[in-house]
């Protein structure tokens, strides 16, 4: 018999979300029932993540909680899936005896069964997780936002980054597959499908004869066709091999939005070639210039690394203008992590921690101030607004968030002068600006 109640916790980055949402499906198929609180369960879940030291640390924190706290309570099974078993493996049961099964990345059988059986370690040494069939899947969040994995892996080799030797190289999903997951989703409600992976730009191209780009084009043309799409947004668009015929092709499809997510991690030529990320800062720079040319007001996201291994005071100076000249709506900023088998962890030439931190404050202000002078520039304007739902400060106000805004990476849009319902496109003012959130007046003239 399947637990009569679970709990479900998802951690760390929306793919991981699409495995904790395929979860939620095959244990609702089951019987089971879903609790908000882990006291009241019989099987407690939780997606880990264990790309950089923070992932990790947040991970096994959620763990520690809930096993204490069912020290106080009855005694649920606890089981921890996703990356960070993935990569540790056992040696996690020596470190977090309390710890009930170990399940890997896209293993949803063993999942289904560490969460009714007594065994503790149920680890694939490589699970199959190329899910050649539609996946079945229920919204742990927005019923009318919903994600879309398009692969799984990367077969880059950046040297900071751990995901290859966790989820393997690049696999992408059949075309069809996709297509029917989709339907699905928008069957149930969803009008914004977000795109996936690790590199979303290379999918297809792991496959024999195919290139960056036109896969991943012929894959957004059809699922362009869809009855009830609204908003088709990708993230992870890696910068190096997006040519003029991808922009076009993107132009050309109403529902694709202009939203691009590059992660550059660094921008000067020398660090570009330590962190191995296969392009130059003169190719940066003809993209977002490309990109401007293509489309007239495309909403600009990137990822920046400070502290990583080699990294000069004229590097970060450089790092630091281009933050402030670039033009980029959305910044990410991470300071450089020591991951154990990567290239960059053996590197002898690492930055000091003290100064690591130091370059990271400076940037995220200088991020800071780059972000609220683009959003001060939105003050008047009427933009479409997809409503949420209650804002997490009050079910009185109503949030939801522009074409501009990823779910959960962006910010929030805080609507007044009225509580339309979740899911619907509203017409607003922008009254007010942060550097992330925006207010706008639904009563318009």
């Amino acid at each position: 018999m399947p637990p009569q109640r679970f709990h479900l916790v998802a951690l760390g980055c929306p793919k991981a979300r699409v495995e904790a949402e395929t979860t939620l499906a095959a244990l609702l198929a089951r019987g089971a029932r879903p609790v908000d609180d882990p006291a009241r369960a019989d099987v407690v879940v939780v997606h880990t993540c264990a790309f950089i030291e923070d992932a990790r640390r947040e991970s096994i924190d959620t763990l520690l909680e809930l096993a204490a706290a069912r020290r106080r309570g009855r005694r649920p099974r606890l089981v921890a899936a996703g990356c960070l078993p993935q990569r540790y493996g056992a040696a996690l049961l020596d470190l977090l005896p309390e710890i009930d099964a170990l399940v890997g990345c896209n293993d949803l059988p063993h999942l289904l069964e560490a969460a009714l059986g007594p065994e503790r370690l149920l680890l694939s040494p490589r699970p199959d997780p190329a899910e050649r069939r539609p996946q079945p899947s229920v919204p742990s969040q927005l019923p009318h936002v919903r994600y879309l994995k398009l692969a799984e892996g990367c077969s880059r080799r950046c040297a900071f980054c751990a995901i290859p030797a966790i989820r393997g190289p690049a696999r992408s999903r059949p075309a069809a597959s996709l297509l029917e997951e989709a339907r699905r989703r928008l069957d149930d409600g969803a009008v914004e499908l977000v795109l996936v992976a690790q590199d979303v730009s290379r999918y297809g191209a792991d496959r024999p004869g195919d290139r960056v780009g036109p896969p991943l084009l012929r894959l957004l043309e059809r699922l362009a066709r869809l009855d009830g799409l609204r908003w088709l947004r990708l993230l992870y668009l890696y910068p190096d091999r997006l040519d003029d015929d991808f922009l076009r092709g993107l132009r050309d499809l109403p529902p694709v939005l202009p939203y691009f997510d590059l992660p550059l991690q660094h921008v000067t030529d020398r660090m570009l070639r330590r962190m191995r990320r296969g392009t130059r800062r003169r190719t940066i720079d003809a993209l977002l210039d490309r990109i401007r040319t293509t489309f007239p007001e495309p909403t600009l996201r990137t990822s920046l690394i400070v502290g990583h291994p080699g990294e000069t005071e004229a590097d970060f100076r450089e790092l630091r203008r281009f933050v402030r000249e670039a033009g980029f709506d959305r910044i990410g900023l991470f300071r450089y992590s020591d991951e154990e088998g990567t290239p960059a962890f053996d590197d002898p030439d690492k930055v000091p921690a003290a100064v690591a931190w130091r370059r990271f404050r400076v940037l995220r202000a200088e991020a800071r101030r780059a972000m609220r002078e683009r959003q001060r520039r939105l003050r008047g304007r009427v933009v479409e607004v997809l409503v949420d739902g209650p804002a997490p400060e009050s079910p009185l106000l109503r949030v939801g968030r522009t074409a501009a805004q990823a779910p959960e990476i962006d910010g929030l849009t805080y609507l007044v002068g009225g509580l339309p319902p979740p899911g619907r496109f509203v017409a607003a003012r922008i009254t007010r600006t942060s550097d992330s959130d925006l207010v706008a007046d639904l009563r318009l003239p």
